[in-house]
């Protein structure tokens, strides 16, 4: 258990410093310092590969299919404790990419709204949130924007 314990702590170091990657990306996309993302994304897919093998010897380490249940019945409190602790990094990160993904989808969508108007291309503007958060269609790049 001593080698599990230390590969989940391996994992939550790893996941650690990949949501510090991504909270580093959230920062370059919302200063517009677009010419680090490369930097960052090249970071970002190292420890993504690393987590990955980290992830397959956790999964081979277990005799059965469900993770959760091994460490559940193992009654080692350090390891639950260390399990819990990872799975909430894991969360984070997943948390943090996804709205670091919203950025970039939005970004990309309001260039592609510049590029029809600049182009005289005749396109429906994407969706824009109104003062409530709520997404409404609107024929205006920002029509649906209020202060």
């Amino acid at each position: 258990m001593t080698a599990l314990l230390s590969l989940l702590q391996n994992i939550q170091q790893t996941s650690q410093q990949l949501f510090d990657c991504l909270k580093q990306e959230k920062l370059a996309l919302d200063h517009d310092q677009l010419e680090s993302l490369n930097e960052i994304s090249s970071q970002k897919q190292i420890l993504l590969e690393q987590l990955g093998l980290l992830d397959q010897q956790r999964a081979a380490s277990s005799p059965g299919k469900n993770f959760n249940d091994f460490i559940s019945n193992s009654n080692n409190q350090a390891l639950i404790k260390q399990w819990d602790t990872t799975r909430k990094h894991i969360a984070e990160c997943q948390q943090q990419n996804e709205i670091n993904g919203r950025l970039i989808s939005k970004r990309s969508q309001v260039n592609q709204d510049i590029l029809s108007i600049l182009s005289g291309r005749n396109e429906q503007a994407s969706e824009t949130y109104n003062a409530q958060g709520n997404q409404t269609s609107s024929a205006s790049l920002l029509g649906g924007v209020k202060a």
